[in-house]
């Protein structure tokens, strides 16, 4: 995906994120809602994308050219402005090619992609470790994710 306007699929929202000590019950609508898979998160990296004059497909291509573009980038305090959107980039990604896989809030607005009944990607602390530390790859990660959908499947 190089522009969020060329997809078929409108942007959705995410739910409001849990309080820690506190719930509010409501009860269950009569229609279960749709998870939402399309939620955007990334024009400040599909800019950056642009800027250089590439492009920023939503595949493994797509994780590796950010991949290319965290070990390559000097500026580490510019591109720690850009981990959110990475995640973003990266659970956009899960969500449209993760069979099932869709978008949930957990603790205090952190953004999760529920890939398989019992596990959860929880994608800006992704972004945030191969920032940091280096490793996982956002592709080795990837893998690691259709290894344990494919062993739970």
């Amino acid at each position: 995906m190089t522009d969020p306007g060329d997809s078929d699929e409108p942007l959705q929202q995410l739910p409001a994120g849990l309080p820690r000590r506190y719930a509010e019950y409501k009860p269950a609508p009569a229609e279960p809602a749709i998870p939402p898979t399309n939620v955007g998160g990334y024009d400040d990296l599909l800019a950056l994308f642009r800027s250089l004059g590439k492009q920023l497909p939503r595949s493994k291509e797509g994780l590796a050219a950010v991949d290319h573009l965290m070990d390559g980038h000097t500026d580490r305090a510019a591109l720690a402005k850009l981990v959110r959107a990475i995640g973003m980039f990266y659970g956009d990604l899960l969500t449209h090619t993760v069979p099932g896989a869709h978008w949930e809030v957990v603790v205090e607005g952190d953004p999760c992609v529920r890939v398989t009944r019992g596990t959860a990607v929880s994608v800006v602390y992704v972004a945030e470790r191969r920032l940091t530390v280096g490793i996982p790859t956002l592709q080795q990660n990837y893998a690691h994710v259709l290894e344990i959908v494919a062993l739970e499947a």
